[in-house]
């Protein structure tokens, strides 16, 4: 799960300093807004997602009860 999130934070660490030098009151303000609320966004839903994913593999490829 880390390395799922280590792959996301530094993208809304990046819109985050882009925010920083070029301000929100502008064109690309409002993109890199945009971009660290989604990134923000798909760190919050990941982990939810990746347990559902492994509860339908477990279920679909689940041997045989002994």
């Amino acid at each position: 799960m880390s390395q799922q999130n280590a792959m996301l934070a530094p993208m809304g660490d990046a819109a985050q300093e882009g925010l920083d030098a070029a301000g929100e009151d502008s064109i690309t303000g409002r993109r890199l807004h945009e971009m660290k609320d989604f990134y923000a966004y798909m760190t919050e839903r990941l982990i939810p997602l990746i347990d559902s994913w492994r509860e339908h593999y477990s279920a679909k490829h689940a041997g045989p009860a002994r």
